[in-house]
C-alpha cells in the first residue's frame, strides 16, 4: 500500500490541535479577565457614585440637624418631634440605599467605612428623637432622658468617625473610579458642635414651655342669622327669619392634636319648665392651629320669647382642658316679623 508523501504523521496533528487548543483557551481566558476587570470597575463606579449621593444627603441632614437643635425655644413640640421623625425615616431610606449597592474588592474598605457612619447616624438619629421625647415628658427635676442623648450623640459622633476614614480610604482609591468628590462634613463638629452636649440640650428642653403638650381648646359662636342688637340685660334680638340656627367654632388652640371633641348645645326657655333636648356632636380630631365649624339647625325656638342658647366642648375622657373657654352663651330673643 502507498503513502502520500504530503500527509502529516497523525501525531502532528494531535500536537498541532493541542496547541490551537491552548491558544483558544488562553485568548478566552483574557476576554474572561478582560470582561470581569471592566465589570468590577463599573461596578465599582456605580457604588461610589451611590455612596456619594448618600452621603450628599446626608451633608444636607447634618445642617438641618444643627439647624433644628439651635431653634430650640422658637419651635412648637409637634414641629419638632414631626421634623425629627422626618429626619429619621429619610436616615433609614440612606441607610437601605447603601445596603443595596453592589461592593467590590476594589471599594470593599470605602464601603465598610461607609456602612458603620450610616447606620450610627441612622440609630443616632432614631435614637435622639426618643431621647427628647423622654425628657420633655420627665416630670419636673426628673433627669430621665439624659443618658439616652447622651447615647444618642455618641452614635452621631461614631458616624463621623467612621465617615472621616471612609474619607481617607476614598483618596487611596485610584480616582478614575470616582465618578464625584464626597462632600466633606461632621454632624458633631463644626458650626453646631457645642450643641451635641447632652446636659445642654436637656436643660433647653426642660425650660421650653412652648415645647410641653398643651392639651386647650376654645369655642365661640353665634346665632343664624346674626343678632342686630343687644337689648335690655343683655338681651340680644335676632331678626325674624323663616330658619332658625347655632353656628359653633371650636379651635384647637394647643400644641398637640386633640381627638374626639364633644359639643353640646341646649337651649333654655326663660320661665318654662318645659325644653328642648340637648343636641350633641363629636368631631373626629382637630389639628393644632385649626378649626372646626359646626352648624346646629335642628332648634326652633319660639319667636317673642327669651332663651339662653349654651354650647360646651368637652375633650376626651383623661384629658383636662387646660384653660377655661370651652364655654359659650348667649341670651335672645327671635323677633316675630
Amino acid at each position: 500500500m502507498a503513502y502520500s508523501d504530503f500527509a502529516p504523521p497523525r501525531r502532528s496533528r494531535r500536537r498541532r490541535n493541542l496547541v490551537i487548543l491552548i491558544i483558544a483557551i488562553a485568548v478566552i481566558g483574557v476576554l474572561v479577565l478582560a470582561i470581569r476587570y471592566r465589570t468590577e470597575r463599573r461596578q465599582s463606579i456605580d457604588y461610589l457614585a451611590t455612596a456619594e449621593a448618600v452621603a450628599v444627603e446626608h451633608a444636607d441632614m447634618a445642617d438641618r440637624l444643627g439647624s433644628l437643635l439651635q431653634s430650640l425655644g422658637r419651635e412648637e413640640r409637634p414641629e419638632v418631634i414631626q421634623r425629627l421623625e422626618s429626619m429619621s425615616a429619610e436616615a433609614t431610606e440612606l441607610r437601605q440605599t447603601l445596603e443595596d449597592a453592589g461592593v467590590t474588592r476594589a471599594v470593599a474598605e470605602v464601603s465598610g467605612l461607609m456602612t458603620v457612619a450610616v447606620e450610627a447616624w441612622d440609630d443616632g438619629i432614631d435614637s435622639l428623637d426618643d431621647a427628647i421625647v423622654v425628657v420633655l415628658d420627665a416630670e419636673p427635676g426628673d433627669p430621665s432622658g439624659d443618658d439616652e442623648l447622651r447615647d444618642a450623640f455618641d452614635l452621631m459622633r461614631l458616624g463621623d468617625r467612621a465617615y472621616a476614614g471612609a474619607l481617607e480610604a476614598v483618596i487611596r482609591l485610584d480616582q478614575e473610579l470616582v465618578p464625584a468628590p464626597f462632600p466633606v462634613f461632621t454632624y458633631t463638629q463644626g458650626e453646631y458642635a457645642a450643641l451635641y452636649d447632652a446636659p445642654v440640650i436637656a436643660e433647653r428642653l426642660r425650660r421650653l414651655g412652648s415645647l410641653s403638650e398643651s392639651s386647650d381648646v376654645a369655642i365661640i359662636g353665634t346665632t343664624v342669622p346674626e343678632p342686630v342688637s343687644e337689648g335690655i340685660a343683655g338681651v340680644y334680638a335676632v331678626p325674624a327669619s323663616e330658619d332658625f340656627a347655632l353656628e359653633i367654632t371650636v379651635s384647637n388652640t394647643g400644641n398637640v392634636v386633640v381627638e374626639r371633641v364633644g359639643v353640646v348645645i341646649t337651649l333654655h326657655r326663660a320661665a318654662s319648665s318645659e325644653q328642648p333636648p340637648p343636641l350633641g356632636i363629636v368631631i373626629p380630631s382637630i389639628e393644632p392651629g385649626a378649626s372646626e365649624t359646626l352648624l346646629f339647625e335642628d332648634l326652633d325656638p319660639e319667636p317673642g320669647a327669651v332663651y339662653t342658647a349654651t354650647a360646651v366642648v368637652t375633650l376626651e375622657e383623661g384629658i383636662a382642658d387646660e384653660t377655661d373657654d370651652n364655654t359659650w352663651s348667649i341670651v335672645f330673643k327671635r323677633n316675630a316679623e
